[in-house]
C-alpha cells in the first residue's frame, strides 16, 4: 500500500471514530427533561430549606430579644419588691386588678428604697419612696410595662394623684401584667393565695396597710407571630420585711 492510501485510510478511520464518539456522548430530549426535572426538585428543596432556616433564625432572634426584655423588667420588679419597706400603716401594698389571663393589666403600689426601677441617679434612690408598677403609656406613645415613683413630699397636697404622674416605660414588649399575693401569716405553714389584697386583717386594720408574704408576677409579652399565644414569664417573690405587717 502506498503512503497516500495509508493516509486516506487513517483519516477515514479517525473521522469514523470521532463520529462514533460524538454520537455515544449525546443526550436525548427525554434525558434532558429528566435532568431538568431533578435539578428543579433539588433547587426547590434547597430554597425551602433555606427559607425554613431563615424563618427559624428570625424567630429565634425575636424570642431572644423578648426574653432579654422580659428578664430585665422582671429583675427590676423583683429587686424593687424585695426592697419594700414598712414604716407604718401607710406603707402597705395596694393591688388593683384589671382583666384576667393574657389580657390582665393589674397594678401594684408600695413603698421601697434603693435604686431598683428609679435608677442610681435618682434622688429617690437614697430615701424612701412610693412606686406604682402597671401597664401604661409614656409621653412618646410607647405602651408597655411602666412605673411611676414619688417621694413623701408629694403626699401632703390634697390634690395629688399618683396616677397623673408621667409613666416611664421599661419595655414595650410587655403587653399584660398579672399579680396575685399570699397572706403574711407566718404562724401557719399553709399559704393562702389571694387575687385581691383588700378587706380587713385578722388583727385589725386594712390589708392595704400591710405587706403580703409572697407576690407572684406574671408578665405577658407580644406573640412572636400573629395568631400565636403570648409569651409568659412568671416569678415568685418573697417579701423579707412582710413580718412587720403580720395579718
Amino acid at each position: 500500500m502506498n503512503p497516500e492510501s495509508r493516509i486516506q485510510n487513517s483519516e477515514s478511520h479517525v473521522s469514523h471514530f470521532t463520529f462514533h464518539i460524538s454520537r455515544s456522548h449525546a443526550f436525548t430530549l427525554i434525558e434532558l427533561l429528566v435532568a431538568l426535572s431533578i435539578m428543579t426538585l433539588v433547587c426547590g428543596s434547597a430554597f425551602m430549606l433555606l427559607s425554613t432556616v431563615s424563618k427559624a433564625w428570625q424567630r429565634g432572634t425575636a424570642l431572644s430579644k423578648d426574653l432579654h426584655a422580659g428578664d430585665f423588667v422582671i429583675e427590676q420588679l423583683v429587686g424593687a419588691l424585695r426592697a419594700a419597706r414598712y414604716r407604718d400603716g401607710n406603707d402597705g401594698l395596694i393591688l388593683k386588678k384589671s382583666g384576667s389571663g393574657n389580657s390582665a393589666s393589674d397594678s401594684i403600689t408600695w413603698v421601697k428604697e434603693g435604686s431598683d426601677l428609679v435608677g442610681v441617679n435618682s434622688y429617690m434612690a437614697k430615701t424612701f419612696h412610693h412606686v406604682r408598677f402597671f401597664i401604661g403609656q409614656d409621653k412618646n406613645g410607647n405602651h408597655g410595662a411602666a412605673y411611676t415613683a414619688w417621694g413623701d413630699e408629694y403626699l401632703q397636697p390634697e390634690d395629688f394623684d399618683p396616677e397623673r404622674l408621667e409613666p416611664e416605660v421599661l419595655s414595650d414588649r410587655i403587653t399584660g401584667l398579672g399579680i396575685r399575693v399570699a397572706t403574711n401569716d407566718f404562724e401557719s405553714e399553709k399559704i393562702e393565695w389571694l387575687d385581691e389584697w383588700e378587706g380587713k386583717c385578722n388583727l385589725g386594720g386594712d390589708l392595704t396597710n400591710h405587706l403580703p408574704r409572697f407576690i407572684e408576677i406574671t408578665l405577658y409579652m407580644q406573640p412572636l407571630e400573629e395568631g400565636d399565644p403570648p409569651l409568659e414569664m412568671r416569678r415568685l417573690v418573697d417579701i423579707p420585711i412582710a413580718k412587720e405587717g403580720i395579718r
